[in-house]
């Protein structure tokens, strides 16, 4: 028995250890040796754990919602992208989470990276991002639309990339009924492969 609790990993106490990280200056980190790539790796274990709505959840109790939105100012542009698609497993089908993204303005980095980050992934991933958290969420689409949202869309739609040009599309044809659209979920399936 002591050898299986041995093994057992303490899902919160782990979330709390990559906060502490999380919430360490970018700068810092590099003087430490903490490279990307170990950042990177980081992220993905945090996704592991918040794929359970519990830990979603749980991560704003611990602090770290706040240190993960940061992220999305990273100047590494994989970590923008890896923040967002974090952020998009915590608000996924998950208005709790949704509201307490919405609560602490997790909406306008994602809508900046959206609009004008250099990197097509990160931008592909805030787009993911901005699609779980505003799906049959009135505040959300509310705040999308006044943010202009729909704008950035439309220039979406311009890009070279055919990926992030079918991702914004499948936003785009929502129309003005995004509620609704975000509801269905057969086009869950499919913003979900255009992801992958």
């Amino acid at each position: 028995m002591e050898a299986m609790q041995a093994q057992t990993v303490d899902v919160v106490k782990r979330m709390k250890e990559i906060t502490l990280v999380m919430e360490t200056p970018e700068n810092v980190l590099e003087e430490q040796g903490v490279t990307s790539a170990e950042i990177d790796d980081m992220l993905d274990e945090l996704q592991e754990h918040v794929e359970s709505i519990d830990m979603a959840n749980d991560l704003h109790t611990i602090g770290g919602l706040g240190p993960l939105l940061e992220h999305l100012k990273h100047s590494s542009a994989g970590i923008r992208a890896k923040a967002a698609e974090v952020i998009m497993a915590i608000v996924q089908n998950n208005p709790k989470s949704q509201q307490l993204v919405m609560e602490a303005n997790g909406l306008g980095p994602l809508l900046t990276n959206l609009t004008s980050d250099p990197d097509v992934t990160a931008r592909t991933k805030a787009l993911g991002a901005i699609s779980s958290l505003i799906r049959d969420n009135k505040t959300g689409v509310a705040a999308f639309r006044l943010a202009n949202g729909h704008g950035a869309l439309r220039d979406a739609l311009s890009s070279d990339n055919v990926r992030f040009q079918r991702l914004s599309k499948f936003l785009w044809d929502g129309g003005s009924v995004y509620d609704a659209w975000f509801s269905c979920a057969s086009n869950q399936v499919i913003l979900s492969s255009c992801l992958m």
